[in-house]
Order: C-alpha cells, then sequence, then structure tokens
C-alpha cells in the first residue's frame, strides 16, 4: 500500500513537471520522450501493484474461509473428545465397581454372612406358599449375594413320604458348609461333612 501511494505522489509529481514543460519551447523531443516512458512504467507498475493487492485480498479471504472451518472442525473434534473422556470415565468407574465384587468369593466369617443377611430385605417378604415361590426367594438371595460380590448356591430336599419340600441357602466360611431358610435367615452350621474346601 506504502509503494502504491509513492507511486501516485512520483507520478503527480512527474505531471506537475510535464505541464510547465509542454510550454516550453525547445525542450528536446527525447528527453520528453524519456519522461513518458518513465511514466508509462509507473502506470504498468501501479496495475501491476493494483492486481497482487486483490490476489492477496483474495488469498486473505480463502485463508480466512479456512481458519473458519478448521475452528469448526477443531469444536467439533473436542466435542467429540469430551464425550469419549465422559464415556471413558463411565467405564473406569464401572470397572472398579465389578472389580469390587469380581470375583465372587466366600464369606470370611459368620458374622459378616449375618450382617449381610441383616441387611437383605428377602427374608422381611412375606412367606410363600409354594415351593416354587420359595426356591425364587431363595434364587433372588442368591442373585443378590452375587451382586455383592459373594458366592451362595440354592439347594432344595423333597420328602415322598410328607409330600414336603425344604429349601434353604448354602455358602462356604472357612472351608466349613452354612445354611440358611432364605425367608428366616437363621444361619445353621452343617457339621456332618466336615471341611469341604
Amino acid at each position: 500500500m506504502k509503494h502504491f501511494r509513492s507511486l501516485l505522489i512520483g507520478l503527480a509529481v512527474v505531471c506537475l513537471i510535464m505541464i510547465p514543460l509542454a510550454g516550453c519551447v525547445g525542450v528536446p523531443q527525447s528527453e520528453f520522450e524519456a519522461l513518458q516512458a518513465e511514466y508509462e512504467a509507473l502506470q504498468a507498475e501501479q496495475a501491476t501493484v493494483v492486481g497482487e493487492n486483490t490476489s492477496l485480498k483474495g488469498e486473505i479471504e480463502t485463508a480466512e474461509a479456512d481458519l473458519a472451518d478448521l475452528r469448526a472442525e477443531y469444536d467439533t473434534l473436542k466435542a467429540e473428545y469430551e464425550a469419549l473422556q465422559s464415556f471413558r470415565e463411565e467405564l473406569v468407574t464401572e470397572l472398579n465397581d465389578i472389580k469390587e465384587v469380581y470375583p465372587p468369593r466366600d464369606f470370611s466369617s459368620l458374622r459378616e454372612l449375618q450382617d449381610w443377611l441383616l441387611a437383605n430385605d428377602v427374608s422381611e417378604k412375606p412367606v410363600t406358599t409354594y415351593a416354587e415361590d420359595w426356591y425364587g426367594r431363595a434364587l433372588e438371595l442368591q442373585e443378590d449375594a452375587l451382586r455383592d460380590g459373594y458366592l451362595v448356591s440354592v439347594d432344595y430336599d423333597y420328602n415322598p413320604e410328607t409330600d414336603a419340600y425344604l429349601v434353604y441357602c448354602t455358602t462356604v466360611i472357612n472351608g466349613r458348609i452354612f445354611f440358611w431358610d432364605p425367608e428366616t435367615d437363621e444361619v445353621l452350621e452343617e457339621y456332618a461333612l466336615g471341611t469341604v474346601k
């Protein structure tokens, strides 16, 4: 832009010089032609500068459009990254929760089993009438135990003479078998088998 102004000023000075010279008689034709050639060269240079200026403006506009596109792409990628980070944090939390209960384990003591049964609400539900429902309660207790990271088994006995069922849950504590009715939570130890694990 400075160069363009300098050219215009120079051009104006040349024009001012040429006006008095045109009125002077005796200015050599060669000087006049040299000034005219210089004037035309300045006009050509001015046209080149204007063309370059227009070209640079176009390049700036293209660069600004590219920058806007890149900013939009960056914002999209940033949002996707933040969503993935959030999802990753959820997965890490879920994995840590799973690690707390997996692999499931035996109860460490009779007190731990009794405290867990006390906190569990299966035995607080109304007493069942049918063996299938009773067994269902035992399965519910087994699922709750597994969710909390404990191993509990479910079993039943049938006495054909009395046509009666007995449903119970079992677990192992320090290698010994303990069992209880899922509707009462009264834990008993199995002494007949001894240590099983």
